[in-house]
């Protein structure tokens, strides 16, 4: 067999996967992984199939070979929930094993907890993996605090480790001291590190008590900062201690009052140029807190992000607009760009003025024609959210969903150009907009009208792959609008649905929609909306059935599944229904997703794994059951 004809193979495989299949078969194949898939260098676990994690976790620990060359390594991911455990497990084995190896004793009579005994009176631990340079994790379920102290301060610990990225799941803060001080007293020359939580969720905290305590010492060798923190107090106190740090992007969950103080005692990084302020609210009159931050950094900051929400309390006056912005900016010795997304609250519907003010203060010499160049700025009113949205373009801020509703078809700009455009084409205005944005929630009110010139400005074809989001009341589109327009550039659709439908349920108008969509692939719907569209007579259904038979990715929402009686009533009916060959042609992946009450309403899981692969034989859907043999179908 060829080398080409090898790596064509192995193009079809993950990585992992393909040393799986192919380790130690002779020579000539391991010094092909070795040149290609970097062979005990390399490990990217987070998309492998379980078997070879499982293959992996239990060889990488114990393999000489491994453990002394392996410089890169990745796991976990949102559908597989095994991995950071079975890892962790069996670095904690060998760990222990090791331990007593070389006192030649025996690990049999070992106390349940040797591993924290011997993690808290060693104070200095050898790494298991001392050429690891980049560590990534996913971790898609909580972690206990052995599992977690196992990879931190066993796996993570080498002086070479350069990248260091945890993406925790919900309600996981509890873990902060611990990732803080491993980032203070162990990863002495990282470079990069990342701390993150899912969007909503309170972030992690860092009081400055807690590193007086343990006598934290400023980091010499930090730069990048990625992070979700709890409150600007734990921010002020990490810069305080990073005091090499350039680049700074953060998620501040909590709301910042404007009459907070700072802490004089305080130094701050010397050269920090970039700061993305991903999320940060404030509550009150003032900015001050805002201002305060940025004022540190008026000699070194280049490239300047902020995602803000204001609540002003209803002082129009005092609310961040484009005039204070400006007056901040202007500060900025060194500032090179600029990219900004405020929201304004409002319980009332502002009047065509107050909007006009807004932009009125975007068109000062700073943004027409300032120090960074022109700066266009859009301003909208959001009627379901009941806020003034103000943006920089072209949008920036790609993990934001951007709310709109058919207000936006009044929508202002500060470029006098571009307001002369609206009457000619809103959707050529508003192409700066769409290009940066990834999500697109739109949201609207019960038999609400939807006009065409709406749709008009949603189109841009000149980019593909967004991800459009619709609220559970879908509108009314103009009659045939399918016909004098299509959305070309959504390919995922996302059905946002109340877990109880009534007889007001308008299938048509799901329909309508998915007539402007031909491009979709990917599909988000609740299980209780699927279920009205196979258990109704709908003479629209093969219009449904165009629209099924494009999709080649399915996520299913199962959150409305509260108890056994529900799940028996849908399931089955449901699983009938998609897989089949004739309606689903081309679909790959099927994902079970939000499966709460697993002890009350899934325990018949292993009667539904067991339907779903008798009929796929059935129905021979071979491409659909490989993608089943390689675990695409999850439950999580």
């Amino acid at each position: 067999m060829s080398n080409d004809l090898i790596l064509c193979i192995w193009d079809q495989l993950v990585a992992a996967d393909v040393m799986y299949s192919f380790f130690n078969l002779n020579s000539r194949i391991n010094s092909l992984l070795l040149q290609f898939y970097g062979l005990y260098k390399q490990l990217d676990l987070r998309y492998c199939s379980l078997s070879a994690c499982r293959f992996f976790c239990r060889q990488v620990p114990t393999m000489i070979e491994w453990r002394l060359n392996l410089t890169v390594l990745k796991l976990g991911n949102r559908y597989r929930c095994s991995q950071t455990n079975m890892l962790a497990e069996e670095v904690i084995k060998s760990f222990v094993a090791n331990h007593f190896a070389t006192r030649e004793k025996s690990c049999h009579n070992a106390p349940e907890d040797i591993f924290q005994i011997l993690i808290t009176n060693n104070k200095e631990i050898q790494p298991i993996f001392p050429q690891l340079i980049s560590f990534i994790v996913f971790q898609p379920i909580p972690i206990s605090d052995v599992y977690r102290d196992a990879l931190l301060f066993i796996v993570a610990n080498g002086s070479l480790l350069r990248t260091f990225a945890w993406n925790s799941c919900r309600k996981q803060t509890h873990h902060s001291k611990t990732f803080f001080d491993w980032l203070f007293r162990r990863s002495i020359n990282l470079v990069s590190y990342k701390l993150s939580t899912p969007p909503c969720e309170n972030g992690f905290e860092l009081k400055y008590e807690h590193t007086l305590i343990n006598t934290y010492v400023p980091h010499s060798s930090l730069i990048y900062l990625t992070i979700n923190i709890l409150n600007l107090s734990t921010l002020h106190t990490l810069l305080h201690y990073l005091p090499q740090l350039e680049y700074l992007d953060v998620y501040i969950s909590s709301i910042c009052h404007s009459n907070n103080t700072e802490n004089q005692k305080l130094n701050y990084p010397r050269n920090l140029r970039v700061i993305n302020l991903r999320h940060f609210i404030i509550e009150g009159q003032d900015c001050s807190c805002l201002e305060q931050l940025i004022d540190k950094f008026v000699n070194t900051l280049e490239k300047f992000s902020l995602y803000l929400s204001h609540y002003c309390n209803g002082d129009i006056d005092m609310c961040f607009n484009g005039y204070r912005l400006a007056s901040l900016c202007n500060k900025l010795s060194r500032l090179q760009s600029i990219h900004f997304a405020i929201q304004i609250p409002f319980m009332e519907e502002p009047t065509r003025q107050i909007l006009s003010d807004f932009i009125q203060a975007f068109r000062t010499p700073f943004w027409l024609d300032g120090p960074v160049g022109c700066i266009q700025v859009c301003v909208n009113y959001n009627q379901i959210h009941r806020c003034v949205q103000m943006c920089s373009l072209p949008y920036t801020f790609t993990d934001n969903t951007l709310f709109n509703t058919i207000d936006l078809i009044n929508v202002l700009f500060n470029n006098i150009e571009q307001e002369k455009q609206i009457q000619n084409d809103l959707s050529i205005a508003l192409a700066p907009l769409w290009y940066g944005a990834v999500w697109l929630f739109i949201l609207f009110t019960k038999d609400q009208k939807i006009p065409i010139s709406f749709l008009h400005a949603l189109q841009y074809p000149h980019s593909q792959d967004k991800v459009l989001v619709i609220s559970c009341e879908r509108g009314i589109l103009p009659d045939n609008i399918h016909e004098h327009l299509q959305l070309t550039h959504f390919s995922t659709l996302q059905l946002n649905s109340s877990f109880d439908f009534n007889s007001s349920y308008d299938f048509t108008q799901s329909v309508a929609w998915f007539r402007l969509l031909p491009n979709v692939k990917c599909l988000y719907v609740n299980s209780t909306e699927l279920k009205h569209w196979f258990t109704s007579d709908h003479n629209r259904q093969q219009f449904l059935n165009t629209f099924l038979a494009r999709l080649d990715r399915l996520f299913i929402d199962c959150e409305p599944l509260i108890n056994m009686n529900r799940n028996q009533e849908i399931m089955l009916p449901l699983l009938s229904f998609i897989i089949n060959k004739q309606r689903f042609p081309n679909l790959k992946y099927l994902r079970f997703i939000n499966c709460k009450y697993i002890s009350s309403s899934w325990v018949n899981i292993n009667k539904w794994v067991e339907f779903i692969f008798i009929h796929i034989k059935e129905h021979q859907l071979y491409h659909f059951f490989h993608s089943l043999l390689i675990s695409n179908v999850f439950l999580i």
